[in-house]
């Protein structure tokens, strides 16, 4: 008996062969539009709540309910893109690449990543359009207390006047959440609120400016207004200390950006017009370590400009 007679599959209706390959397909789609519409009903305000908690670190010490805090760094609408483009993006490259079976079980920790990487990157965003308008605004709360106005109203003021963004959710957090009822009985302090958000909010920056005002209002009016005024001229320091540092950084970054692009150039070049004699040079255990030696020396000056381009002052 012949073994390729064993192996061959023989299709009694081929013309309708392809419903009954495509089911696997099929379910993936229609799991995926499930996962739409879960995502566009109430239950997707929660799954963004719990991804953003699940992202960020853990606290350093419990929080009252109350004063819990999940920055906006996502949408609900933004979520449900992200995640069905992803999904669709890789399904389609795996099922070009790979036989279909395969596919499907790679596809989900595939997505599962590049939803990482998207949320990453996000999160990053938030933090630099945070940044950016933070010295601006701190500048405005210490004329506002100069003034004569207390806390809450000097932060309703600045609030009034902020353009939508990061900054002004995390500040009006803080306003909404002055007095309110906690689980000890006790109403929440200006103190608890601003601790509270300097615990959870992303921004580095932004929590060193939230501890050091949480000090602050245990203090006199006239020593808190000093310590805002403080805080303004060091952040005002550190932006001047980040132009420095970018320009400093600068030359570099793009020098390893430069170098590292042109060395996998040449090695895509050779890959593509002498392939056979890359691939003899390469093989076996010296080749491979020889390889290796060879894709981490052309790939470290790229990863070198990019964690330089992500260094601020505080890393400076």
């Amino acid at each position: 008996m012949n073994v390729d007679d064993i192996t061959e599959v023989t299709l009694t209706h081929p013309e309708s062969a392809w419903i009954a390959l495509s089911t696997p397909i099929f379910l993936t789609i229609a799991g995926l539009l499930v996962l739409g519409l879960i995502l566009h009903s109430g239950l997707g305000k929660g799954l963004v709540v719990r991804i953003t908690r699940m992202m960020t670190p853990a606290l350093s010490y419990p929080i009252e309910t109350a004063l819990l805090w999940t920055p906006p760094i996502v949408s609900e609408t933004q979520l449900l893109t992200i995640c069905l483009s992803c999904a669709l993006i890789v399904l389609i490259v795996l099922l070009k690449a790979m036989p279909m079976f395969l596919a499907l079980l790679a596809a989900a920790p595939v997505t599962i990543g590049l939803i990482y990487l998207a949320q990453r990157i996000l999160e990053a965003r938030y933090r630099n359009r945070l940044d950016k308008a933070l010295v601006a605004a701190v500048g405005r709360l210490g004329a506002q207390l100069r003034s004569g106005q207390g806390i809450q109203g000097a932060l309703s003021k600045v609030v009034l006047d902020m353009p939508d963004g990061p900054l002004k959710a995390e500040w009006q957090f803080i306003i909404e959440r002055m007095g309110v009822p906690l689980q000890s009985g006790s109403l929440a302090t200006p103190q608890e609120v601003v601790a509270a958000l300097a615990a959870q909010t992303p921004s580095a920056r932004h929590a060193s400016f939230l501890q050091h005002l949480e000090v602050a209002l245990t203090q006199t009016f006239d020593v808190l207004c000093r310590r805002v005024d403080a805080a303004y001229a060091a952040l005002q320091h550190s932006e001047q200390r980040a132009s420095q540092a970018n320009t400093e950084l600068s030359q570099m970054r793009y020098s390893g950006l430069a170098v590292g692009g042109a060395g996998l150039f040449m090695a895509a070049y050779l890959f593509f017009t002498q392939s056979d004699r890359m691939a003899r040079a390469y093989t076996g255990t010296l080749g491979v370590i020889v390889g290796a030696i060879v894709v981490a020396a052309l790939v470290s000056p790229l990863i070198a400009g990019v964690l330089l381009s992500q260094a601020d002052d505080m890393d400076y």
